[in-house]
């Protein structure tokens, strides 16, 4: 078995607690292990910004190997990101995934464990906003609000202004987006008229060097520009609710 493997920007003794976890993972002596070391500074970027990142998953799409990571903690910032990254790499281009310190999770059982916790985050959004909400109520009626540590909460750092000021920013940040998505919506359109998923349209973009929104947004930035299945899925969604 060929196999690719990521080692995310850290601390060295880090990096070779990873090496030492994918080993252990992998365990066949017939294993050909290829690694991919991101330099620490390039942990923080997003996903199509990192060229490790990007070198690993290029790898082991074009010499079908296997691409694998010691941890789901550690690549990115949340679970949920690493899950989903890696759901769109096993959609687009089929390649098995192996996680050292988690087996159940596999190219099989992404789409799943990708759900639930999508479905995670957005329990807990709804459980802060529901809280803010009520600590807001509290302080319209000029009452205080008590924290769990002791402190005393009698006006939150917001201007009187600040649900309008974002509902501007909003409005500016979707012309702009519906600004970016001029160029290429055609093109998307006319793969949707001929039946195909976002995956498939996500796949033909990359192979015929299309610019990526964060291209196109960043232009004085050097990215790399991968298209992913949820980015084809965002620009859907904005043409329709535009129209």
């Amino acid at each position: 078995m060929r196999v690719g493997a990521f080692i995310y920007g850290a601390a060295k003794g880090q990096q070779k607690l990873q090496r030492k976890g994918i080993r252990t993972a992998l365990k066949s002596k017939d294993t050909q292990i290829d690694w991919f070391v991101e330099e620490a500074r390039d942990q923080k970027r997003d996903a199509e910004d990192r060229p490790e990142l990007q070198r690993a998953a290029r790898f082991c799409r074009t010499k079908d190997a296997t691409f694998a990571l010691a941890s789901l903690k550690g690549p990115f910032k949340y679970n949920w990101q690493a899950l989903t990254w890696l759901k769109h790499q096993v959609e687009m281009y089929d390649f098995n995934v192996i996680v050292a310190d988690d087996p159940k999770i596999s190219s099989g059982s992404l789409h799943v464990l990708s759900a639930a916790a999508d479905e995670q985050r957005n329990r807990i959004a709804a459980k802060s906003k529901a809280a803010l909400d009520k600590i807001k109520k509290r302080l319209a009626e000029d009452k205080a609000h008590g924290t769990k540590k002791g402190r005393t909460i009698r006006k939150l750092g917001m201007h009187a202004k600040t649900e309008e000021a974002g509902r501007l920013g909003n409005k500016a940040q979707a012309a702009l987006a519906l600004e970016r998505d001029a160029e290429v919506w055609p093109v998307i359109e006319m793969y949707l008229d001929l039946g195909m998923g976002y995956t498939a349209i996500a796949r033909h973009l990359n192979e015929t060097k299309v610019a990526t929104p964060a291209v196109r947004r960043r232009e004085a930035r050097d990215t790399l520009g991968i298209w992913y299945a949820s980015t084809v899925q965002n620009i859907v969604l904005r043409q329709r609710r535009n129209k």
